[in-house]
């Protein structure tokens, strides 16, 4: 079975050049994660810093070049030493983006990846990465079924959303084009203030797709053509069956159970 599926779009051929990266490290403090004023990425996890294990995945990927490190003003030694460019957090997960990509290639897709992935491999990240490349799309997201995930890790907690194509949980990465972001985030912010109000909602994503959502009719092209109305951008989703890029770390006691999978035992 192959470990990445794509929604249907127009084929392109996939570039040889590597891809940058840019880690989303910044965020609130976290002190019962890291005993101090970082954010969670810099969790201690297995003898390390929770955001080393996605640096190293990513420096193992063929797919991935240059590696962009969004957070903390003062970095630990031990990641600075493996990213190639640190830039300081501004503030919302937007701001973050934004600040990752300048100076990059607005018009080379860019790939954006959340720090507190730890089981994060260079095989997950190759998949989504040569799947991406092969839609015709600005933005792709990662999106894996819920069996994979039971499969692999049946002791993580995750949020499910049933669709008429399957039931699948969030990835956290994506790849988009900092032009196209620079598009998309004004829809984007109006759909994040839209977020604790049912009704901003409905009139934002429109009922059907509500409806649709709330009771697992709703097809991935249907979402990806109601983004694009949004956004103003060509979403696509990867179905990605490396379920290692949709397990991250939410709670304290998640990280226990991060340390027994990365030490090889069930959680």
């Amino acid at each position: 079975m192959p470990d990445v599926q794509t929604t249907p779009g127009h084929l392109r051929v996939p570039s040889a050049a590597r891809v940058p990266a840019v880690v989303l490290a910044g965020g609130r403090p976290e002190p019962g994660m890291t005993g101090g004023s970082l954010p969670k990425a810099f969790a201690p996890l297995a003898g390390r810093l929770m955001v080393e294990f996605v640096l190293a995945a990513l420096r193992g990927s063929p797919q991935v070049g240059r590696i962009i490190l969004v957070g903390p003003r003062a970095l630990p030694a031990s990641v600075a030493a493996v990213v190639d460019a640190p830039v300081v957090e501004q503030g919302s997960l937007l701001e973050n983006l934004a600040a990752g990509f300048v100076g990059l290639d607005p018009t080379a897709p860019v790939l954006a990846v959340a720090a507190d992935l730890p089981l994060l491999t260079p095989a997950a990240i190759g998949a989504f990465v040569d799947a991406a490349f092969f839609m015709d799309a600005e933005l792709t997201y990662a999106v894996v079924p819920r069996a994979d995930v039971e499969r692999a890790y049946p002791d993580v907690r995750k949020t499910f959303v049933r669709l008429r194509d399957g039931v699948f949980t969030g990835g956290s990465a994506f790849l988009i084009t900092p032009l196209a972001f620079a598009r998309a985030r004004p829809g984007i912010e109006r759909a994040i203030a839209a977020r604790k109000s049912p009704w901003r909602l409905a009139g934002l994503f429109g009922t059907s797709t509500l409806i649709g959502l709330a009771t697992g009719r709703l097809r991935i092209a249907a979402l990806e053509a109601r983004v694009e109305r949004i956004a103003g951008i060509r979403a696509r989703a990867v179905i990605c069956r490396n379920a290692e890029i949709g397990i991250d770390v939410d709670r304290p006691e998640d990280l226990a159970m991060m340390a027994r999978y990365l030490a090889g035992g069930p959680g």
